[in-house]
C-alpha cells in the first residue's frame, strides 16, 4: 500500500524556550537529548552506506547538497555554550569542500570485496567530528560493494538528530528513479477495523485496556530503572564492557528478500518486526551453540536488546522537501526512549516458534509507554540537574544490555540521489558501549541486515549475520504448502 504524504506544515513553533521545537531567535537551543549525545564522553555517530550504480559526479552532487541539506538549520550550525553553560545550535558560514572526503582508487586494498565495509568500520572508530564545523561528513569511496560501483558513506553526529529524523531527511533528497519529481514512496502499517461493541462492551474493552497498558508500563519501567542501575545481561561470546566503544569494530551485510519474510509473517500472522527479530534471536541462539554454549546454559541466559523509539510522529517527506526548499521548519531533534528486549534463546526448538515468542515480546512492547517514560523522564532530569546523571544512566541502560537494535523501513521503488540512482542503503551507529550493533533497513523489495561488533569480542560479524539469513530459510522449511488457487 503507498504510503501517504502529509501535509506541509505551515504553522511556525514561535516559543524560542522550547528546547524541542525551531525557534524564531538566531540561536536554536540544542534539545536535552542532543546534549547528551554531544558530551565528550558519549559521542554517538550514525554512519548510512549509500551504494550508486554509476560513478558519482562530484560537481552535482554539491549542487544537490547546497539545494537540499544545506538549507537545513543543523547542517550550517555548531554547537557553543553560554554563560549558563547551556547549549545552543548557532548560524555559521559552510564550505562544502571541508565536508566532503574522496578516497581514492588507487589505494592497493580498493579491490577487496570488503573495502567499503572495513573503511566504514575505521570511520566508526576515528576521532569524533570537529566541532568547529558542521557535524556532518560525506565520504566518497571510489570502490564496489555488491551492485554499486562507488558508495557514499554520510556521517554524522547524533546530536543533529535522530535516526528516524535523519533518514527521513536524507530521502526526502532523493526521488524515484523513474519518476525523478516524485518523492520515495514510503511503506504503511495496515490497521484493522476495530469490531463494533455495544457501550457496555466497549466500556469494558476500554477499562480493561487501560489495566494492561498501566500494567505492561509499570513492569517496563521497573525493567529499565533495573538495567540502568544493577541488571546486567549474562557474560556471553556476544557481550561487551566498559570501554568497549573505543576498540576497534568490524562491518557485515546480508540481504534477504521481503517476500521471504512476507511468507513467514503470513503463516504466523504476525508482522515483518516479528519475523526480524525472530530472525536476529534465532541468528545468536545458533552462534552461542556454536562458540560451546550448551542448551542448559543458554536456557539461563539473559540476553536484552536495547532499541531506541522515536516518541513522536517522524516529519513527513513532503514536509521536509519543503523545510529544504525554505518552507516550513519541522520540528527536529531527538525525541527518542529505551525499551529493553528481551531475547528467547530457544535451542533445539523450531525456527517459527522464534517468530511467535518475539510476537509475544513486541505485542506487549507496543502497549507499553515506558519508551515515552523514558523520554520524559530524561528530559525533565537534563533540564533540573544536568546531562551527567543521565549520561551515566543512559549508559549503563546500553553497557548492560547485549545489543543495540534498530528497525528502519525505506522506499518501496528504485531511488536516485542527485541523478545517481542508490543500489543499497547500510545504516549502522558508533560510540555505544556495546559489543554488538544490529540494524534492519529495508529498501526496493529487500531486506538488509546489518551487523557492527567490536572486533575483539566477535571478530566474526559475517558469521553472525549468515546464521540470521540461514535461520529465515530454515523458517521457510518449516512452512505448510501453500494451497494452489
Amino acid at each position: 500500500m503507498a504510503a501517504k504524504l502529509r501535509p506541509i506544515r505551515t504553522k511556525l513553533i514561535k516559543d524560542p524556550s522550547d528546547h524541542d521545537s525551531d525557534g524564531d531567535g538566531i540561536d536554536e537551543p540544542v534539545t536535552p537529548a542532543g546534549s547528551l549525545f554531544f558530551n565528550s564522553g558519549f559521542n554517538l555517530h550514525i554512519l548510512v552506506i549509500l551504494g550508486f550504480k554509476s560513478p558519482i559526479n562530484i560537481n552535482n552532487f554539491k549542487a544537490g547538497l547546497r539545494d537540499t541539506i544545506l538549507k537545513h538549520k543543523r547542517f550550517c550550525s555548531i554547537i557553543k555554550e553560554n554563560d549558563k553553560g547551556e547549549l545552543y545550535w548557532v548560524p555559521t558560514p559552510v564550505n562544502l569542500d571541508d565536508h566532503i572526503v574522496i578516497v581514492e582508487s588507487d589505494n592497493a586494498d580498493v579491490g577487496s570485496l570488503t573495502f567499503v565495509e572495513d573503511y566504514t568500520a575505521k570511520l566508526a572508530q576515528s576521532l569524533p567530528l570537529d566541532p568547529s564545523r558542521p557535524l556532518f561528513e560525506f565520504h566518497i569511496v571510489k570502490a564496489k560493494l555488491g551492485d554499486a560501483a562507488e558508495n557514499l558513506i554520510f556521517r554524522v553526529h547524533h546530536a543533529v538528530g535522530d535516526g528516524t529524523s535523519l533518514m527521513s531527511l536524507l530521502l526526502a533528497c532523493t526521488r524515484k528513479a523513474n519518476q525523478p519529481d516524485s518523492l520515495p514512496t514510503l511503506p504503511t502499517l495496515a490497521h484493522k477495523s476495530p469490531r463494533k461493541h455495544t457501550v457496555f462492551e466497549a466500556l469494558g474493552v476500554y477499562l480493561w485496556s487501560f489495566l494492561v497498558i498501566l500494567w505492561l508500563t509499570f513492569l517496563d519501567i521497573c525493567s529499565l530503572l533495573a538495567t540502568m542501575l544493577w541488571l546486567e545481561d549474562s557474560q556471553t561470546p556476544l557481550k561487551g564492557y566498559a570501554g568497549i566503544e573505543r576498540l576497534q569494530r568490524r562491518l557485515a551485510h546480508k540481504t534477504v528478500s521481503m517476500d521471504d519474510i512476507q511468507l513467514v509473517k503470513e503463516a504466523t500472522h504476525g508482522t515483518v518486526n516479528d519475523v526480524v527479530f525472530g530472525m536476529i534471536a534465532a541468528g545468536m541462539s545458533r552462534y552461542l551453540q556454536q562458540s560451546g554454549s550448551t542448551k542448559t546454559q543458554m536456557a539461563h541466559l539473559r540476553v536484552r536488546a536495547c532499541a531506541l523509539v522515536n516518541t513522536r510522529k517522524s516529519p513527513g517527506l513532503q514536509e521536509l522537501k519543503s523545510m529544504m526548499a525554505g518552507g516550513s521548519q519541522a520540528r527536529w531533534g531527538n525525541n527518542m526512549g529505551y525499551i529493553i528486549l528481551p531475547v528467547p534463546l530457544l535451542p533445539g526448538e523450531s525456527p517459527l516458534n522464534y517468530v511467535y515468542k518475539a510476537k509475544t515480546i513486541i505485542d506487549k512492547k507496543k502497549l507499553s509507554l515506558g519508551a515515552a517514560f523514558s523520554y520524559i523522564s530524561g528530559k525533565i532530569l537534563i533540564r533540573l540537574i544536568g546531562s551527567e546523571v543521565p549520561k551515566r544512566l543512559t549508559y549503563n541502560c546500553t553497557l548492560h544490555t547485549t545489543f543495540a537494535f534498530s528497525n528502519v523501513f525505506g522506499p518501496l521503488e528504485e531511488i536516485e540521489l542527485f541523478g545517481h540512482p542508490v543500489t543499497h542503503i547500510i545504516p549502522t551507529v558508533a560510540g555505544q558501549p556495546q559489543a554488538l550493533c544490529v540494524h534492519v533497513q529495508s529498501y526496493m523489495g529487500k531486506v538488509t541486515l546489518v551487523v557492527s561488533s567490536a572486533k575483539d569480542i566477535i571478530p566474526d560479524p559475517d558469521r553472525l549475520c549468515q546464521y540470521m539469513v540461514c535461520a529465515l530459510e530454515d523458517m521457510k522449511k518449516m512452512l505448510p504448502p501453500r494451497k494452489e488457487e
